[in-house]
């Protein structure tokens, strides 16, 4: 089979990121792009419904504000758990646990009869979201072929993001028919218990991960599954051991440790300002969307068809991203679209005209979900196997705690300065990250994760 290396003379890792894409890659696919697809409709739904909130409930934009901020504080520890527990327990046990998780605080959100509760509820399924995220950015690059796997982590996500102008689409005929309404939306988002009995039946475990625990015998059989017309023999590479053999366990501690260590220090440093300032940029501009646009003088209607008619840019940025990550060592497209996010999120906070805040806040859209994309897959190529989601979550984690404290910033900002300047910080945010990238980032796209890890270790 052209470009495959023959088993008998390569490592398990190396038979992964050598193998044809098969039967098995696509259902793996096909599961993360569902999970994905319920994890940004829970994510994104509350973008919606707040202005149904303050039309209902009478909430305030500083509540909205908490609201959003305790989301990414539950996001937050879902980080750190999940890194943690799919290096301790496995990526799929991990994934699992967590679709559970932010399905089952999706239909408690819908169900909450009072702001309290509904607080809690909402900080319990950020918590689920971003442990599901953490686990599988790195499920896919630790799977997926070495020359395809941005790509394939763009179009699984962005086949995912579709969820969000079909729910920004529901939204805007659901909610304002009644009171209660915007509890539909949440029970829709519910509704990814489904992907457990999927779960159960397509997911394998990562070789990756089966390989750094000593467990070469089910690495043997899942990498089978991925190569079936190929004799897979670890023993040659790697002995006999068994599945009593098994890696020193690895600590939170020891993990935070190692990926501020030196050879990983500058590397780390670049990956916390990227992370921080896209994250914080993105949930900014978007999870206050139809807010801002409501409290600028727009109608709830008005606000929510314009918000669903720009969240469209989501799949569809993805998908282009998809052409662009694997090229220039992933480092190149994230400056190019980092550049182009600042320029253009600076020209929409001068913006009046609501056909032109549609098409810019499109353009934008389909840029700031690409660079996400390109950003996730650059982080999850960044750590060694053995810390590799524990270093993930660490990162990815920096960026929800900043946002959690953004999100109570806006408001003021929006009251103290206006909408101009809140879109200028938010564009400035982006030319950081093009810059540091720039000078600093390295180029990982298309490598061995191993050789990786290797160039950092020397």
């Amino acid at each position: 089979m052209a470009g495959f290396v023959d088993s008998k003379q390569s490592s398990g890792n190396t038979i992964l990121d050598n193998a044809p894409m098969g039967k098995e890659h696509y259902k793996f696919l096909v599961l993360l792009a569902l999970a994905y697809c319920f994890d940004q409709m829970d994510l994104f739904t509350f973008s919606f419904v707040a202005p149904a909130l303050t039309k209902y409930w009478g909430v305030s934009m500083e509540w909205i504000g908490l609201v959003n901020s305790c989301t990414f504080v539950g996001m937050l520890f879902g980080c750190w758990f999940g890194g943690w527990l799919s290096d301790v327990a496995g990526r799929k046990k991990t994934f699992l646990i967590s679709v559970f998780l932010f399905s089952i605080f999706s239909i408690s959100n819908g169900l909450a009869p009072n702001k309290e509760l509904f607080l809690v509820a909402r900080t319990l399924t950020g918590f689920g979201i971003l442990s599901m995220v953490v686990v599988a950015m790195v499920y896919i690059v630790e799977i997926l072929p070495a020359a395809s796997r941005g790509k394939w982590q763009a179009i699984s996500l962005a086949t995912g993001l579709m969820s969000i102008p079909l729910i920004g689409h529901i939204a805007g005929q659901i909610i304002p028919s009644s009171a209660d309404g915007w509890r539909y939306i949440f029970f829709i988002g519910g509704s990814g218990l489904i992907l457990l009995v999927l779960g159960c039946f397509w997911l394998k475990e990562s070789p990756r991960w089966l390989l750094s625990k000593g467990r070469y015998d089910e690495a043997t059989k899942v990498i089978q599954a991925f190569v079936p017309g190929q004799v897979v023999d670890l023993n040659k590479d790697f002995g006999t051991k068994t599945t009593s053999t098994q890696a020193p366990k690895q600590s939170g501690l020891s993990a935070l440790k190692e990926i501020f260590s030196g050879s990983l220090l500058k590397k780390t440093l670049v990956l916390i300002n990227m992370v921080c300032c896209i994250t914080v940029g993105y949930f900014m501009f978007f999870a206050w969307m139809p807010t801002l646009l409501n409290e600028y003088g727009f109608s709830m209607e008005d606000s929510l068809w314009m918000s669903a008619l720009v969240s469209f840019g989501s799949p569809i940025g993805n998908y282009i991203a998809a052409f662009f990550t694997d090229k220039g060592g992933r480092k190149i497209p994230i400056v190019v679209y980092s550049l182009m996010v600042g320029v253009l999120t600076i020209m929409f906070g001068t913006i009046t005209a609501p056909m032109m805040i549609v098409f810019i806040g499109f353009v934008i859209r389909v840029l700031m979900d690409g660079v996400f994309v390109l950003m996730w897959s650059y982080l999850a190529e960044a750590y060694p196997t053995h810390i590799r989601n524990s270093g993930t979550g660490v990162i990815y984690s920096t960026g929800r705690i900043l946002t959690a404290g953004a999100m109570l910033i806006v408001p003021v900002i929006f009251k103290q300065f206006g909408y101009s300047v809140l879109f200028t910080v938010i564009g400035l945010m982006f030319f950081l990250v093009a810059v540091v990238t720039h000078f600093w980032g390295e180029r990982t796209a298309g490598r061995s994760l191993e050789a990786i890890a290797q160039d950092r270790a020397s």
